[in-house]
């Protein structure tokens, strides 16, 4: 059940979002609009949502496999537009609102919702590959303020002890507090079964858990004597380079892959005429300059703290 609320926790944000700013645009009180308002928000409820099978990154998707509608569909079939959406889903699956046909979207001039209107209603559904990269840069951002943290802590004085904890205590809970946002955000196309789960599970455990385990296990270690307190910042951040280099690393490695195997982006079809899908393609989306930027933020933390080791062991 837990697992389920944070799977489909995103979309849940989305569709309040539209629907909160959709009944506050104005004070129509056309029964249409207001009765599918209210279809809305029993439909974000139910959490009925479709789920990205199809290998595009990320796509709208009108009705998934398993017979699961997005929120415009549902609003549709609610209405008792079956044809219309049976239509739709044959032709125009993928397709964003103003990308589909204008006759089988005839229900909107009766529904009392403008098109722009649905289509901020319309969600998109990140597939399984590319929600699984994503949680690998995020990761790699996560670290970026524990690598800091640990250039830090090397700078302040033995001496202001309290300074210290709270800027371990506070860095902690801000990053736990953005991983479990950022978790929630790229699980939520489909990253939640099948081979994507082992992944998932070990991104909760890398992101969430690792760093207050860490840091418990580190002050036991100094309260116990058996690592020197000036230490703790070169150890941090050999720790969390490491895994910024690796995770990043990870990342990288994937975008180069799929983009050696990746064929030619087509935005048209023979005829010149667009994609029903917009032009949306599959494999996964890599931001190069990010990986990078973060890839050296490790290395450069993982340089600068086995220095510090070293410098340390010889006194």
């Amino acid at each position: 059940m837990t697992r389920r609320w944070l799977i489909d926790l995103p979309t849940r944000i989305h569709l309040w979002s539209a629907e909160f700013q959709i009944r506050h645009r104005s004070s129509a009180s056309d029964p249409a609009r207001l009765r599918n308002l209210d279809v809305l928000r029993a439909y974000r409820r139910s959490r009925a949502f479709p789920r990205n099978d199809t290998g595009v990154r990320s796509t709208p998707y009108f009705v998934d496999t398993d017979g699961r509608h997005c929120a415009v569909g549902h609003l549709m079939r609610e209405s008792g537009e079956h044809n219309a959406v049976r239509r739709i889903a044959a032709t125009a699956n993928l397709a964003r609102i103003d990308e589909m046909d204008p006759a089988d979207l005839a229900w909107a001039d009766r529904s009392g919702l403008t098109k722009r209107e649905l289509a901020r209603i319309q969600p998109q559904y990140t597939s399984t590959a590319q929600a699984a990269v994503d949680l690998l840069l995020w990761t790699a951002l996560m670290l970026v303020p524990f690598a800091l943290l640990s250039g830090l802590l090397g700078r302040i004085g033995l001496q202001r002890t309290g300074l210290r904890q709270g800027l371990v205590g506070a860095t902690v809970l801000l990053c736990t507090l953005w991983s479990l946002l950022g978790y929630m955000t790229v699980w939520m196309g489909g990253a939640h079964s099948g081979d994507g789960l082992t992944l998932i599970w070990f991104g909760w455990a890398v992101v969430i858990a690792g760093p207050i385990v860490a840091t418990v296990v580190m002050l036991r270690l100094v309260g116990r004597d058996r690592v020197r307190e000036a230490a703790v910042a070169p150890i941090t951040g050999v720790a969390a380079g490491v895994l910024m280099t690796i995770v990043t690393g990870a990342y990288l490695i994937a975008g180069a892959v799929d983009l050696a195997g990746r064929e030619p982006e087509e935005s048209v079809g023979d005829e010149g005429l667009p994609l029903p899908y917009g032009g949306a393609v599959s494999g996964v989306d890599v931001y190069f300059p990010i990986g990078f930027g973060a890839l050296l933020i490790g290395l450069l933390a993982l340089a600068w703290s086995t220095r510090e080791l070293r410098r340390g062991a010889r006194v």
